[in-house]
C-alpha cells in the first residue's frame, strides 16, 4: 500500500463529456460524496460531518493522450486531504532535521572525549518517526470505507 497511490486510465469520453456526468451524478451521490471542481480538476470528497483526521480525498483531472485524439486518459491520486499531508510532511522533516542536528552535536561531543546524552536524540527520533508512520497507516485502514466510496464513484462516472 502506498500513502498516496496514483492512478492512469484510458477513456474515450471527453473533457465536457464527464463534466457533464460527473454534474447528472452529483445529484444522485449528494450527501455521500462532495464534489469540488476547478479547470479540468476535481476532487471528490466525503461530506463535512462525516469527515475525520484521516478521511481521504480523490482528486483527478482528463488529458488528451498525445498520440490519438479521440483517446483521453484520466490520472490522479487517492490520500490524505492535503492540510494533513503537509502537517505530516513537516512534522517528518521537523523530527529528522532536529533528531540528526542534536545527535551530530552529541557525536561531536562523545568524539572529544565528553559524555552527552542527547546522543540519545538519534534513536528517539527514529522512534518518533516510526509512531508517526504507524499512526498514519492506521489512518489509512480508518479512511478505508471512505476511499472505496471515492473510488466507486469514480467508476461509476467513468462507465458510461
Amino acid at each position: 500500500m502506498h500513502i498516496r497511490p496514483r492512478f492512469s486510465f484510458q477513456v474515450k469520453m471527453n473533457p465536457v463529456e464527464l463534466h457533464l456526468r460527473i454534474q447528472q451524478l452529483k445529484q444522485k451521490h449528494e450527501g455521500k460524496v462532495v464534489i469540488n471542481t476547478s479547470g479540468d480538476h476535481i476532487i471528490l470528497d466525503i461530506p463535512g460531518i462525516e469527515r475525520h483526521f484521516s478521511t481521504p480525498q480523490l482528486w483527478f483531472r482528463i488529458e488528451e493522450e498525445s498520440e490519438d485524439a479521440k483517446q483521453y486518459v484520466v490520472k490522479g491520486l487517492v490520500g490524505p486531504r492535503p492540510e494533513v499531508w503537509t502537517m505530516f510532511v513537516f512534522f517528518y522533516f521537523s523530527i529528522g532535521i532536529l533528531g540528526f542536528a542534536v545527535s551530530s552535536y552529541a557525536a561531536a561531543t562523545w568524539l572529544i572525549g565528553k559524555f552527552s546524552h542527547l546522543i540519545w536524540a538519534f534513536p528517539i527520533a527514529i522512534l518518533i518517526m516510526l509512531t508517526a508512520y504507524l499512526a498514519g497507516k492506521e489512518g489509512e485502514k480508518l479512511g478505508q470505507d471512505q476511499m472505496e466510496r471515492l473510488k466507486s464513484f469514480l467508476r461509476e462516472v467513468l462507465e458510461a
